[in-house]
């Protein structure tokens, strides 16, 4: 993230935000699979579930806004 700000550059800013998002996302699977090798309950991965639509939608949200941003910039200079 650092460097890509230094740099100014939004492909590198939009690869860090996906690298940080898969490791929320294995977080989330790691915990619940913990959880279930521990206390042997079928339903645990549904409790992290949420977790991971969560920053899925978080993520792809941004991603839309910032490609829509994108398309209107590139009108407004012509």
């Amino acid at each position: 993230m650092n460097t890509g700000k230094k740099l100014k550059s939004d492909s590198l800013i939009s690869d860090a935000n996906c690298t940080k998002t898969c490791i929320y996302l294995s977080i989330v699977l790691l915990v619940a699979s913990i959880l279930f090798e521990v206390f042997k309950i079928g339903y645990v991965d549904s409790i992290g579930a949420p977790g991971i639509a969560y920053y899925a939608f978080k993520e792809g949200k941004e991603a839309f806004e910032k490609a829509s941003g994108k398309s209107r910039e590139c009108c407004r200079n012509k």
